[in-house]
């Protein structure tokens, strides 16, 4: 008899595709994408399961909405929540304090960027005093101000009440002539680089007052406003008026010509200060974002005032960017040439230093900053990027939304172009991407996995997507959980995906739990077998699955916040099931170049390859979902089945009904593993 043919499907790496691409068979992303995917993940090896499930942590005030990992110097590590005026630190299991955050509203919580070191992490928004908080041990949190020393004073034309600056300080520099001859000895003034004509020297220190103005009004860094009068003895002020001569940054010396045995000394007698104020302050507003860079200085950017610059600090002094130090470890202000109206909204340590804005992406052609080089922009794209979202790292890459809220890409260096380019990473999922208000990148904790996108959109949805740049993987799937609304997500040290969800009984913060196949659940061991479950109130009237020593029991609605079980077990989980549910995009209709046959078609059998797999449940063309036998030859009756999961082909025959775009559906009816490296269908089209 002949081998009956069938449309065999082996890889999955882009799991749900956009529908525009359903009918692109020609695409790569057609045969291994799917129409349908929600709660499974992509296998790099190229199969797919059913994600992790979600265990509680602990109720949340009813306004948090901002979730940050903090990663301690010592190894610890914590989920910092932010609320309206607090910081709530969650460690493994409890929450351990709670720390006023004075400023801190629901306003600006939505905008709020982090920048953390070792036992600190600041808190930057342009409308809030940047914070600092401190980690002295697991209970042991504080917060202050950041100690700012030394912060660029700015001219901004006049100050917030449209007044001009009166607190200029012009510099002073004295010059003293010891030994020169009247009329003979012939001298040259240097200022800053600029040396004048050929003086001669006068006697009367009045003439040579008015010679010395004339020449160094001549040169080409002097405005005009400067003024040369005389002191004592033989001795001449130089002093910088003027509005283009204001500041400190004059370096004024002389030397002699045609006589050796005399000298000009110069030495500075009063500092000049420019007019203006402090850049950023309560007046002028903060800085909106930073960034530790890995060359022991802090990078802060997007003032309110100024919101196209940024400074970085002293070297190996966080806090200090007093321009006062002139060397190359000192501290600079670097204000970038862009479009109007661009603003910075993250700095981002990389390969280089990265600098996103509202309109585009920039990296510093030099690694190392230094205050006597200034920094050169390159520019990478130009797509900007989305106040308040954070950017993630992943292989290299920075992983950042663009600043509409709909588009994900990946700005990652290339040899090839010599440039950072940005890659769109959302684009076969475009539909399930729109108006990201979080996202975070959890590694590879096996070598079976890729590494997971997680993203929140602005309507409480979640996303997951599998990514793994080497083997072409970028596949993205729905995030659902029992009347779940995401507010925010983040990873821990731990490689812990944390969740700040809203429940029907409130806001919860939960975590993703490897192999744990239900959400917000609980756990407990009982010294003596019970077959009382005490799961809590906040499960009360609610439909709750239990795993129960390998048992799948249920579903229980829960009432008095507990429930019996028919038999007394050691070991008990507790928690709401949404199943994984997988849609195969309609089988092609191609029979030769551009030809296609479309006609009714029925999907007569189905033959899918399981690994470990205990719950499996199918239909075709949205028909109602029917449970596949999964017992086999050679199973222990008395083996619970969870211990013992199905690593085969499972094929199902007889199924009908014909329709003008048959698919499969896989999904599950019951908790359990769910494992699918292959998909063969056999239709009659």
């Amino acid at each position: 008899m002949v081998g009956r043919p069938g449309r065999l499907q082996t890889v999955f790496h882009s799991l749900e595709i956009d529908p525009l691409l359903h009918e692109r068979s020609e695409l790569k992303a057609n045969s291994s994408g799917l129409a349908y995917a929600e709660n499974v993940l992509a296998f790099p090896q190229g199969g797919f399961r059913n994600r992790n499930g979600t265990r509680d942590i602990g109720a949340l005030a009813v306004d948090a909405s901002r979730l940050f990992a903090f990663n301690a110097s010592e190894g610890s590590t914590y989920d910092v929540v932010l609320r309206d005026g607090f910081a709530d630190i969650w460690g493994e299991a409890e929450q351990l304090q709670t720390v006023i955050i004075d400023g801190l509203t629901s306003a600006t919580l939505p905008e709020i960027t982090t920048a953390q070191q070792l036992d600190t992490m600041l808190i930057f928004h342009e409308d809030l005093q940047t914070r600092r908080l401190k980690h002295a041990g697991p209970t042991s949190w504080s917060v202050d101000n950041a100690p700012w020393e030394g912060i660029p004073s700015y001219d901004f034309g006049s100050d917030i009440n449209g007044d001009p600056y009166t607190n200029g300080v012009a510099a002073v520099w004295t010059i003293e002539f010891v030994g020169l001859d009247n009329g003979v000895s012939a001298f040259v003034l240097t200022i800053s680089g600029q040396d004048t004509v050929s003086l001669t020297y006068n006697s009367d220190m009045a003439t040579l007052a008015n010679v010395v103005k004339s020449a160094l009004l001549d040169l080409p860094n002097i405005a005009t406003g400067l003024d040369v009068a005389t002191a004592t003895g033989t001795k001449l002020e130089i002093r910088f008026l003027g509005t283009g001569n204001s500041g400190d940054g004059w370096a004024v010396s002389g030397r002699l010509i045609n006589k050796s045995d005399a000298a000009i000394l110069a030495s500075k007698t009063t500092p000049g200060v420019s007019p203006g104020e402090p850049l950023f302050s309560s007046v002028r507003g903060w800085p909106q974002c930073g960034c530790f860079t890995g060359g022991q200085r802090l990078a802060i950017g997007g003032f309110k005032s100024l919101p196209n610059a940024w400074a970085f600090s002293r070297l190996a002094d966080y806090f200090n960017y007093d321009e006062r130090f002139d060397e190359a470890d000192g501290p600079a202000l670097v204000p970038m040439a862009g479009a109007g109206g661009e603003r910075i909204e993250r700095i981002v340590e990389s390969l280089n230093l990265l600098i996103f804005t509202s309109k585009a992406e920039y990296w510093l052609a030099d690694r190392a900053l230094s205050r006597t080089v200034a920094p050169q922009h390159v520019e990478a794209s130009t797509h900007g990027s989305k106040r308040g979202v954070p950017i993630a790292k992943n292989e290299g890459a920075a992983v950042f939304t663009h600043s509409q809220g709909g588009v994900i890409s990946e700005l990652r260096y290339t040899n090839v172009e010599g440039n950072f380019a940005a890659l769109d990473i959302s684009l076969f999922g475009s539909h399930l991407v729109h108006g990201l208000v979080d996202i975070a990148v959890r590694r590879a904790a096996l070598s079976s996995d890729g590494h997971q996108l997680h993203i929140i959109n602005d309507d409480g949805s979640a996303r997951v997507a599998t990514m793994l740049r080497e083997q072409d993987v970028m596949g993205f799937s729905r995030i659902t959980s029992d009347n779940a609304t995401f507010k925010a997500v983040a990873v821990n040290g731990r490689n812990q995906v944390s969740w700040i969800v809203d429940r029907p009984q409130g806001r919860r913060l939960e975590r993703s739990i490897d192999g744990l196949l239900l959400d917000e659940a609980i756990s407990a061991t009982n010294e003596t077998p019970s077959a009382l479950v005490p799961c809590g109130a906040r499960f009360n009237g609610r439909e709750v699955w239990c795993l129960a020593d390998g048992h799948v029991l249920g579903p229980f609605t829960v009432s008095g916040g507990a429930l019996t079980l028919a038999f007394p077990v050691s070991e008990w989980t507790v928690g709401t099931w949404t199943p994984p549910k997988v849609n195969t995009l309609p089988i092609p209709r191609d029979i030769g170049s551009n030809m296609v046959l479309k006609r009714k078609a029925r999907i007569h059998s189905v033959k899918i390859s399981v690994i470990d797999t205990t719950s499996l449940a199918i239909s075709t063309n949205g028909r109602p979902l029917q449970d596949v036998s999964l017992r086999r030859w050679g199973m222990q009756a008395d083996v619970p089945e969870l211990n013992q999961g199905v690593t085969g082909e499972i094929t199902v025959r007889g199924l009908v009904g014909y329709t003008d775009q048959p698919y499969l559906t896989i999904s599950q009816i019951r908790p359990g593993r769910l494992e699918v490296r292959s998909i063969t269908l056999e239709a009659r089209l």
